[in-house]
């Protein structure tokens, strides 16, 4: 498999339909720097677990186990392949 950056990644999602997505790339910008999102990953879960710290994002609509279950499930979709 070809790592790809964060945003390729994160487009890849978008198109197969997460809802997530736009939650992701916003957590990114708010917490990294540019040069970060240029960082080359595998896997769209590294991005995930990766990118963006979990427990510093919105607490009313995400917050470390909203993240969690999203990152469980984009692993056990991994796996499969």
């Amino acid at each position: 498999m070809k790592n790809k950056t964060a945003s390729e990644w994160l487009e890849i999602a978008r198109a197969n339909g997460e809802p997530w997505v736009d939650q992701a790339v916003e957590n990114i910008a708010a917490q990294r720097e540019g040069a970060a999102a240029e960082l080359r990953y595998p896997y769209l879960s590294l991005v995930i677990m990766r990118q963006f710290s979990w427990s510093e994002t919105d607490k009313d609509t995400q917050g470390h186990k909203y993240w969690q279950d999203i990152y469980n499930s984009i692993v056990k979709a991994e796996n499969k392949k």
